[in-house]
């Protein structure tokens, strides 16, 4: 397991370690931690209606933008936190405020649903795609649109370079586009997966380009000759045994990578050697979202089953696992903190900590399932946006 990076101790976190419960008399807030007997499940799983079990009131949102089509994406800038992005149904995309709700520009220029939003590292550009396969790049500060780009049959998902302005692109048509913004310049087209391309990202380094699709098959690209570095087949029995490739996610030092398929299967490879780990967790329903954490060596698993695994990576043991009373569509692992953000089909966000497992408490506001979420740059607010046509902020104080 040479391949996995090195961690803090989980033991460094003592400050909120199980025996400052126990001494606390607080034994009630403490999560079995798996041992190797148990099945590493939460003693407490959060299948009941919180707010009869904690009196949280109902609704929690602070602002929120609402239309009548369901809104797909949603992301905020990366260092504006009152500024937000989303997209849906309307085949429109609004830039809002996060603190009022107010829409700041209203940008309607797709003719199919807007599926996919973000703004590049330093949030100078803003772009969106849609399903009509086109993406368009704006100017965030004054909403003006500079590029329309074309290429894709459909987008699947946008993601901007950590550092850089480049633009990468999925699509229905199992390929991936890459720009240089603002000149509008196709940097690379990617070819070799042979269905919809359903997720990918730039490596946190910035050097590689990962890609995962229907067709079973993760790639990682070269983003300069667009020429495979690794492959991960379908075929390979060690790899998802051939389901479809649904979440992607790369430790922050761009060593390995997590991949969860529609099987429910997930697992963990190493980039530089092209090595298959293992399998990390087997959910009974497909994957939705997959991640890691900064703090912990800790790897995240949700499923449409309501699972969330927490896996040490170091061990590659079942930690933990938390739950929803009905399908997890995304988690997000805090960067300032070790703590977990999850939002599901059961209308809430739930907060976790990851050094215990404790359930810290639920949002609510939606009316309707929650299919995105983000974190502003300074971690103050949650937004999210849903199936109920609203995108809605939760702060995190």
């Amino acid at each position: 397991m040479d391949d996995v990076p090195a961690f803090a101790d989980l033991d460094d976190y003592s400050e909120h370690s199980d025996s400052d419960a126990a001494e606390s008399g607080d034994e009630d807030m403490m999560r079995d931690v798996d041992d190797g007997e148990g099945d590493g499940s939460s003693l407490f799983s959060q299948d009941e209606d919180d707010e009869v079990l904690l009196g949280l009131r109902r609704v929690d949102t602070v602002a929120g933008l609402y239309r009548k089509e369901p809104l797909y994406t949603v992301s905020v800038h990366p260092t504006l936190s009152d500024v937000a992005v989303s997209g849906g149904g309307d085949d429109a995309a609004f830039v809002w405020s996060t603190d009022t709700g107010e829409i700041l520009k209203e940008l309607q220029s797709h003719t199919d649903s807007v599926v996919a939003s973000g703004f590049s590292h330093d949030g100078q550009y803003l772009a969106t795609g849609g399903m009509d396969g086109r993406v368009f790049v704006y100017l965030t500060s004054t909403g003006e649109r500079i590029l329309e780009l074309e290429g894709p049959a459909e987008v699947t998902w946008l993601n901007w370079h950590p550092r850089g302005n480049a633009l990468l692109c999925g699509s229905s048509d199992a390929t991936l586009w890459m720009w240089s913004i603002p000149s509008g310049q196709c940097m690379n087209v990617f070819t070799g997966h042979s269905a919809s391309i359903t997720c990918g990202q730039f490596s946190p380094d910035g050097k590689s380009v990962l890609s995962g699709a229907e067709d079973g098959n993760l790639y990682q690209w070269d983003p300069r000759t667009a020429t495979p570095k690794q492959i991960f087949r379908s075929d390979d029995a060690r790899f998802l045994s051939g389901a479809s490739v649904t979440s992607l996610s790369v430790h922050s030092d761009s060593a390995v990578a997590l991949a969860g398929g529609a099987d429910g299967s997930s697992c963990l490879v190493a980039l530089q050697s092209g090595k298959v780990l293992g399998s990390v967790s087997k959910c009974e329903d497909s994957v939705e979202s997959v991640g890691f954490s900064s703090h912990l060596p800790v790897a995240g698993v949700s499923s449409i089953d309501g699972s969330i695994a927490l896996w040490d990576i170091q061990l590659m043991r079942l930690r933990q696992t938390l739950r929803h009373p009905k399908g997890v569509t995304k988690i997000m692992f805090m960067k300032q903190s070790p703590l977990l953000l999850s939002c599901s089909l059961d209308k809430t966000v739930r907060l976790w900590d990851l050094r215990t497992g404790n359930y810290e408490r639920s949002f609510y506001g939606h009316t309707g399932p929650i299919l995105d979420m983000a974190i502003s740059g300074s971690a103050d607010r949650i937004v999210t946006c849903g199936e109920d046509g609203s995108a809605q902020v939760f702060m995190m104080q």
